[in-house]
């Protein structure tokens, strides 16, 4: 494992060390003849306990606000409130206004994005809408939030722009009835032209027939032509009843032999009838002026009655449209309307940050007005490569601030590309800060980040300053076996009190697991 200079493993280990050299000469000086002889001391003494111990590696981290982003303004003016820089806004609170119009901080995830009124379509912004009017004190007892704006939330918000000094829909102004009166007038009118009657499809049939028949009529073949395609259509159908055995005419003139010679006749006949025709072809079949003038006047009568017919349909659909577009303008004068620019939606309370625009200032449309952040806090700190299997996403870390309180924190985060730097290679873990709202606000503040490694439960542990570094090799505790009245007794070391050596386990946080002739309980000698 590469050696991390954020980490302290060794510390309490250095504090032991420390006690080698003391402690030995202790000894050393205590069991010899020429030694003098023990004092009377006043000594004190610490119970061993018994529980879990757990062994912490501290980092170095920072601790820094969450979601910091840049305010920006949904309207156009002269800014005329703003928080002061540091100021926490809590939901109801007003995060600035333009021209005296003010833009109140409400709970919710979703962004304001469309005007609200009586004629909005159901969705989540009005249930977000509808719970911070809840929250903020403007419903009545048993209102149940749900996604649809309905006179209930218009009189809700009617008090709400009360206490805000935002202007309200008091009455229908003279426009809106302007707009109502036009309206009106509009739907009359269409039923009116539907109720004096309308054209039938069997109308439009009708006339649709006379035109295809003064069509045809005029582009008839001529009287030679229409002659010989029916002389060429009966010397067939004869022809066929010829070349019927069954037929009794055929089976006459076979028996007479006239038969063929009959054949012969119907096919020369055929041909001559055809030659005839196609002489005949096209000689009258040219449109005149009056079969023109019979195909124009059955076309327009067509087109009249046709255009009848489908305004008439369109009348129908135009008089629903119209009868829908005064309801609304029914519902719109009467409802209070939410718009974007009258609320800001934050999951949290909200830090205001760096002015970038003062009041006074002259803003557009998106301006930036101050940073902000969310007053969730949380920690940053790096963790050796190596040691990345030490930390898990959910585990409960302990933090100490700048202050020496410890507060807790879970991991949120861990980065899964390694940083790579001259000091060693190192991966990111974040940590959330679990109540930050009783801690101060820091930002960017240096904390000391106590992960833990190791857990040895159900364990005896003394603090660390109770081991005595033996001479020989190992630790000892000093035990006194009487009463100690507020953890202080007059005794000689030595005499009234013995030495038991111990082994130890796991360090952490002052305290050391010792493993031996020990009992939870026992009365341990400790520097004062």
């Amino acid at each position: 494992m590469k050696l991390n200079i954020f980490k302290n493993r060794n510390f309490y280990i250095l504090i032991v060390l420390i006690f080698v050299g003391s402690v030995t000469y202790y000894f050393g000086t205590q069991n010899t003849e020429s030694s003098s002889i023990n004092k009377t001391l006043q000594l004190t003494t610490i119970s061993v306990k018994q529980g879990d111990l757990e062994k912490k590696e501290e980092y170095n981290g920072t601790l820094r606000q969450t979601d910091s982003k840049i305010l920006n303004s949904p309207m156009a003016g002269v800014v005329t409130y703003i928080p002061d820089e540091g100021t926490i806004v809590k939901f109801g609170e007003i995060l600035f206004a333009v021209d005296n119009k003010p833009v109140i901080l409400v709970e919710g995830s979703v962004p304001f994005y469309r005007t609200l009124d009586l004629n909005s379509d159901p969705g989540p912004d009005v249930l977000q809408l509808e719970k911070a009017l809840v929250y903020l004190g403007y419903a009545a007892d048993g209102f149940a939030p749900d996604d649809t704006f309905d006179e209930t939330t218009s009189q809700m918000l009617n008090k709400l722009y009360l206490d805000y000094k935002i202007e309200t829909k008091s009455e229908v102004t003279p426009s809106e009835q302007v707009a109502i009166n036009l309206k009106e007038t509009e739907v009359k009118n269409i039923e009116e032209t539907i109720d004096s009657g309308g054209t039938t499809i069997t109308e439009v049939n009708d006339k649709k027939k006379k035109l295809d028949d003064a069509k045809e009529d005029a582009t008839e073949e001529s009287a030679g032509w229409k002659a010989a395609d029916t002389a060429i259509k009966d010397a067939e159908e004869t022809l066929t009843l010829y070349r019927d055995e069954t037929n009794p005419k055929t089976k006459e003139k076979k028996a007479d032999g006239t038969l063929d010679s009959a054949i012969e006749d119907l096919e020369q006949t055929i041909e001559e009838q055809k030659r005839i025709k196609a002489l005949e072809k096209g000689k009258e079949s040219g449109i005149d002026a009056t079969e023109a003038l019979a195909i124009e006047t059955a076309q327009k009568a067509y087109d009249d009655v046709l255009k009848d017919y489908n305004e008439g349909v369109d009348q129908e659909a135009e008089l629903a449209k119209a009868k829908e577009e005064l309801e609304e303008l029914r519902l719109a004068s009467k409802s209070e309307t939410f718009s974007p620019t009258n609320a800001y939606a934050s999951e949290t309370a909200i830090i205001v940050g760096s002015y970038i625009n003062k009041v006074g200032s002259a803003v557009v449309l998106n301006s930036q007005l101050y940073n902000i952040s969310s007053v969730g806090i949380e920690v940053v700190f790096q963790v050796d490569a190596s040691d990345q299997e030490t930390v898990s996403i959910g585990d409960s870390v302990e933090i100490e601030l700048p202050t020496d309180e410890r507060v807790p924190t879970v991991i949120t985060f861990i980065d899964q590309v390694v940083t790579q730097t001259q000091t060693g290679d190192f991966i990111e873990v974040i940590l959330e800060v679990l109540y930050p709202e009783k801690i101060e606000a820091y930002d960017q503040a240096p904390v000391k980040v106590f992960v833990t490694t190791e857990i040895s439960e159900n364990v005896l542990y003394v603090p660390v300053n109770a081991l005595i570094a033996l001479a020989e090799g190992g630790y000892a505790l000093e035990i006194y076996e009487g009463e100690a009245e507020g953890g202080v007794f007059e005794g000689e070391s030595g005499v009234d009190t013995i030495y038991v050596a111990v082994e130890i386990g796991v360090f952490t946080d002052g305290f050391v697991e010792i493993k031996g002739n020990i009992t939870k309980g026992q009365l341990v000698v400790v520097p004062r």
